[in-house]
């Protein structure tokens, strides 16, 4: 069975990914900081005929994710695919928000996809198999920012995910850049065929637009 790490695994677009690529044979490590939200989420695969298990850890903590890596691959001897979805909202604007709210929101998103790629990505290279999955607004590619914090994470984790591809490609390992809809946004391919391609883990990178997540029904 495959093996598929969600961060922000308890809500959003993180939990519908989890049922979805569930449905495709994955085993799912549903990560979330609120240690309910992602019980929920894997009893809800769990219920569907799915395979799934729960862990709590911040992203943001180097060590948690290290140890929660590792006590993936001890359990079960690979990691195939790691999906980045924990993020942060903040609720104060620029001039209002206090440092620790910039630092943890920035923190979560960025450095968050930094400790999953150094942790994770030595297992997937000596197999020569896997992928890594970062999720970016589209409205941030034309400059429509949400809030400065958010955005700048989202920014980063852009460049960042651009850097891994260099980084990954050559050992077979696929990066996919995942652009988020909203509204009315139109795609240019269903959001079933999204997940296919990134389920497939044939080492091709690529950056999918998803339609909105309205759009999106698990499988049936």
């Amino acid at each position: 069975m495959k093996i598929a790490l969600i961060t922000g695994a308890g809500r959003g677009w993180g939990e519908r990914l989890a049922q979805e690529l569930a449905a495709r044979g994955f085993h799912i490590v549903a990560n979330d900081i609120h240690p309910a939200a992602a019980e929920r989420t894997a009893e809800q695969i769990r219920t569907a005929g799915g395979s799934a298990e729960p862990f709590h850890a911040d992203v943001a903590n180097r060590v948690a994710v290290g140890a929660m890596v590792q006590e993936i691959l001890d359990r079960w001897g690979r990691l195939d695919l790691v999906v980045h979805h924990a993020e942060v909202h903040p609720h104060r604007g620029l001039l209002e928000m206090g440092e620790y709210e910039w630092d943890r929101t920035v923190a979560v998103i960025l450095k968050g996809a930094f400790n999953l790629l150094q942790a994770a990505a030595p297992a997937m290279i000596s197999r020569g198999r896997g992928a890594f999955v970062f999720m970016i607004p589209a409205p941030i590619l034309e400059g429509k920012i949400p809030h400065a914090a958010y955005g700048a994470g989202k920014a980063g984790l852009l460049a960042l995910a651009y850097a891994a591809r260099d980084a990954l490609n050559p050992f077979g390992l696929a990066v996919h850049i995942l652009l988020t809809e909203e509204g009315d946004s139109p795609s240019a391919i269903s959001a079933a065929a999204v997940l296919d391609r990134i389920a497939a883990l044939d080492g091709r990178s690529e950056t999918l637009r998803l339609p909105p997540c309205r759009d999106l029904r698990p499988q049936t």
